[in-house]
This record gives C-alpha cells, sequence and structure tokens, in this order.
C-alpha cells in the first residue's frame, strides 16, 4: 500500500512538472528592429570656381536613421572632418560646414566628396534624406554657384 501512495505521489509529481513547464519556459522576447549601418557620402559641385568653403544641411527625412558619424572628404582640402554641432548630430538633422586656405591651385573644382555621413537604421524601411546647400564660396570669401548631392554607399 505504501509503494502504491509513492507511485502515485510520484505520478502527481511529475504531471504537475509537466502542466506546470510551459508556465516557466523562457518566452520569446518582443523581436527587437533590425538595426543596420550605412554611409552617405555628400559632393559638392562647384561650377565656377575652385571650392574652399561649403556650409550644408544635412537630414533624416522620415525618422528611421540617426546620425552616428561623420567624417571628411577625398580632396586634401576638405580631409578633415567638417564642423558640426554634436547635439544636433544626435538627432536626425546636422549642419556641416568647412574652409579650406589653400590657394586656389590646391582647391577641388567641379564635383568633389566632401564629407561622409554615417547613419544607424532601424527597421526595414528605407530611410529618406534631403540635403540644402547654405552657400559655397571661393578662396577670398566670395559666393560661387555650387550644387549640392548625396549618394548612399552600396554594401559590397
Amino acid at each position: 500500500m505504501r509503494a502504491t501512495f509513492a507511485r502515485l505521489c510520484v505520478a502527481g509529481l511529475v504531471l504537475t512538472f509537466a502542466l506546470a513547464a510551459p508556465l516557466f519556459a523562457q518566452r520569446p522576447a518582443v523581436e527587437e528592429p533590425r538595426v543596420r549601418f550605412c554611409a552617405v557620402d555628400v559632393y559638392v559641385e562647384a561650377t565656377n570656381a575652385p571650392l574652399a568653403a561649403y556650409q550644408m544641411e544635412f537630414a533624416v527625412t522620415n525618422g528611421v536613421a540617426k546620425i552616428v558619424g561623420i567624417e571628411g572628404g577625398e580632396s586634401p582640402a576638405f580631409r578633415e572632418a567638417p564642423f558640426y554641432d554634436p547635439k544636433a548630430m544626435q538627432r536626425e538633422r546636422v549642419i556641416i560646414a568647412a574652409f579650406s586656405t589653400e590657394s586656389p591651385d590646391h582647391l577641388p573644382s567641379g564635383k568633389t566628396r566632401v564629407a561622409t555621413i554615417h547613419l544607424q537604421i532601424r527597421g526595414a524601411e528605407a530611410p529618406a534624406f534631403e540635403v540644402k546647400l547654405k552657400t559655397a564660396a571661393d578662396s577670398n570669401g566670395n559666393k560661387i554657384a555650387a550644387r549640392v548631392s548625396i549618394e548612399e554607399r552600396k554594401p559590397q
């Protein structure tokens, strides 16, 4: 009789643990949005004189990306990172500016990459960007005609 009682107790415990196991199982966490990084190259095309200075505004317009870094361009005149407000960079918008004291024969003419902006993107939605050139100047500080453009680097 004690053996039967012991078997019933063991069977009851096994049944209790079997039924309770799903309650203690780790539940899957809420899926975190996918995070990826990209780089956006910023170009200024000076059309009538060598480029010595620029100021522009860059923004992520759909809120899916955060600016995480800014680096300089390809020309020796703009190889150093441009000036920017680090607090503004923590949002989706930043104003960047740079100038060079190089002589006109050492300044870039035509289209040149002046900066690269690094972004952290959340989720599957593609980021949307807006860039506005505020001003561009020659080595004498005179305003020059110029255009700004951006290109997202493709992963290799």
